[in-house]
């Protein structure tokens, strides 16, 4: 492949960008390109934004969405080259300053032959030895002869349109939205995509809808189920490669000698694992999906702020529960209720453990709100109970038979708990469709029954993380609440649940502005000498609140969001793992951040309807040197107020 061929496009795109030479931003012209109303470079649908105004200029100009697919990194220098990588695609500058594309089925990048237990064929030496050389008379005629005679439009009178894919990748009005184009420029643009065939079209031996074609740049796919031609994710299976998520079997053998093997890892530095194999390289949160931008918060009190605490009531003294929550000036309460535990055979709920808890509140007038987690064995067919049923309506059954019997002594049922999260999503694929169509049966059900009756979508945890076998970013699992049947979401609550950790921030803190860098210790007290942990992602922060808000504001969802677990921690050593931020507080601080979050929902987030502190009494029943629940606790093993409590008691509501 040294004998030019992968210099073939040199004439064509010098001479594309000397027509279309990167200007100054322009507003989206292409109506492919379909990012959000506040920022159309940002792209809630993987979370990246593309910030390089070159590379803006060339992703419009270009066939956006189509040509490229979604930004799947953020811009990161990559063997010595300013990189963005794209499902499709991957590009990057050039020395000269112009933007190019990487030649991803290079030999050393991509020159596999399984792809997800798809069958690509190979690159066939014959071929490339066969294209016209670089330089040779009427090079340019030569070319686009050779593309036409080897990128067939039917194969084995299967029609591909591999050459009309080809020829109408870019089109004139999207390489030249203001006019004055020139259209023979335009098999240029198509060869600057693709790049020459790097072999025949073949049909997959496993399954013969499927026929692909290589090029340098792309690999065709003609499946026949849909009669369409289009690229594969090419760009999604490199990142594959290198971060070692979401990763085919089949590609993962095969690319377990290259160089880019899982090289990403972000707790080493530059972000990269073995940096001689990959030099001038620095991949530092290159593959973190980003937040969107804060939108200044709307003020004027939209919904009356209710304020409560999540606890634990069943098997314990409830009266002094109730009783603390009200000398705090708090009206709620919420408990978590194990539907795995309550109802061991289909119809035989356990009542007598959930009544006791329902009179005590509403004797002493504080209102409940019930998280109804979990799913009994006999409704599931995986393991354990921690996941969805199998059929929707039985939690709807479950539902419905409380609101039956409680009527509005409980006010308010969240549905699940985290499930943007495998381990509550019993360690199956994370899905946001089949959460929807769970909360829609327990919607109906229980608006058939007592219309009053507050539903509550379950609170998302913020991960930070996207791999839908462990976890999805909260950002990223609302907007595909949104996404699945139009918005059906919007209609199957009355509110939005979400959880606040604010780690060891301020809550006037953000990524860009820090005035509080905490210590970091190990679980036993020890310091480790950094001053930024969880500083780098908006996860960690009070505000990403905002974050959320604003993609309910963009698809037009005025529905109140309700913080259903809302935390600071404060702790002495020993501490479980993980939780060794909650070393970095003191109490007093702990108690003021809550306080100040709250005056600033009180005073600018009107949108906030409801604030769960997490959590009142789990130091009573557990011990928080190993329980994490328990760490949380604001009151005291013995029940006494720690300052965390005494603060909320007296902050003005």
């Amino acid at each position: 492949m040294k004998n030019g061929i992968w210099r073939l496009l040199s004439v064509f795109v010098t001479l594309v960008m000397m027509v279309t030479s990167v200007t100054p931003v322009l507003a989206a012209t292409n109506q492919s390109v379909a990012a959000d109303s506040s920022d159309p470079r940002y792209f809630s649908q993987t979370g990246y934004r593309i910030d390089n105004d070159k590379f803006w200029d060339y992703f419009q100009h270009r066939g956006g969405i189509n040509t490229f697919g979604y930004p799947v990194s953020r811009t990161f220098t990559f063997l010595g080259k300013t990189t963005q990588f794209f499902q499709r695609r991957v590009i990057e500058i050039e020395p000269d300053g112009s933007v190019g594309q990487l030649n991803i089925l290079g030999s050393d990048l991509l020159p596999y032959t399984s792809f997800n237990f798809a069958t690509i064929p190979a690159v066939n030496q014959a071929l490339i030895t066969s294209a016209p050389a670089v330089g040779s008379p009427n090079y340019g005629t030569a070319v686009l002869g050779f593309i036409q005679q080897h990128v067939p439009n039917s194969f084995n009178g299967v029609p591909v349109n591999y050459f009309s894919t080809f020829q109408n990748t870019v089109s004139l009005s999207t390489a030249f939205p203001n006019g004055g184009g020139n259209q023979g420029l335009l098999q240029g643009f198509d060869l600057e995509m693709w790049g020459l065939p790097l072999s025949a079209p073949s049909a997959d031996p496993h399954n013969s809808n499927f026929v692909y074609q290589r090029f340098q740049r792309g690999i065709m796919m003609y499946d026949n189920s849909c009669k369409c031609t289009q690229g594969l994710l090419l760009g999604d299976y490199f990142k594959s490669i290198l971060t070692g998520s979401n990763l085919p079997a089949d590609l993962a053998s095969e690319a377990a000698n290259s160089p880019f093997f899982k090289q990403y890892n972000n707790a080493v530095p530059n972000g990269v694992n073995d940096p001689a194999a990959l030099p001038n390289t620095k991949m530092t949160n290159a593959f973190e999906p980003e937040i969107p931008p804060i939108a200044p918060p709307p003020t004027g009190n939209k919904f009356p702020l209710r304020y409560g605490f999540q606890a634990q009531m069943l098997g314990v003294n409830q009266q002094f529960v109730v009783n603390v929550t009200k000398n705090a000036g708090f009206g709620w309460l919420k408990q978590q209720i194990r539907w795995a535990d309550l109802e061991p055979s289909k119809g035989q709920i356990l009542f007598d453990q959930i009544d006791p808890v329902v009179d005590t509140a509403s004797t002493s007038g504080v209102q409940l709100l019930f998280s109804v987690v979990t799913a009994p064995t006999w409704s599931r067919s995986g393991p354990g109970v921690d996941g969805p049923p199998n059929n929707p309506n039985d939690l709807a059954d479950f539902v419905g038979a409380l609101v039956s019997r409680y009527g509005t002594k409980v006010a308010a049922y969240e549905i699940w708990n985290e499930e943007n999260f495998s381990r509550e999503w019993g360690g199956q694929p994370i899905n946001a469709g089949a959460y929807v169509e769970l909360l829609r049966a327990v919607y109906n059900r229980v608006k058939s029954i007592n219309p009053s009756v507050i539903v509550v979508s379950g609170g998302l945890t913020p991960t930070g993380y996207n791999d839908p076998n462990v976890a999805v970013d909260d950002t990223i699992y609302l907007t595909e609440l949104y996404q699945y049947q139009n918005g059906l979401f919007k209609s199957v609550a009355d509110v939005v649940g979400a959880h606040m950790a604010g780690y060891n921030n301020p809550p006037q803190d953000f990524v860009n502005s820090h005035s509080y860098l905490a210590p970091c210790y190990t679980n036993t007290g020890q310091y480790t000498g950094s001053n930024f942990c969880f500083k780098d992602n908006g996860q960690f922060y009070f505000k990403r609140i905002d974050q959320l808000h604003n993609i309910m504001m963009a698809v037009g969802d005025n529905r109140p969001m309700w913080l259903t677990e809302y935390e600071w921690g404060a702790a002495t050593p020993p501490v479980p793992a993980g939780y060794e931020w909650t070393l970095d507080l003191t109490e007093d601080q702990v108690g003021n951040f809550f306080v100040q979050s709250i005056q600033m929902i009180q005073q600018s987030r009107p949108w906030v309807g409801a604030v769960f502190i997490w959590n009142l009494n789990f130091r009573m029943i557990a011990d928080y040197h190993t329980n994490e629940t328990a760490l949380f606790g604001i009151l005291n093993p013995d029940g006494t107020a720690r300052s965390i409590y005494n603060k909320l008691a007296l902050m003005q509501k």
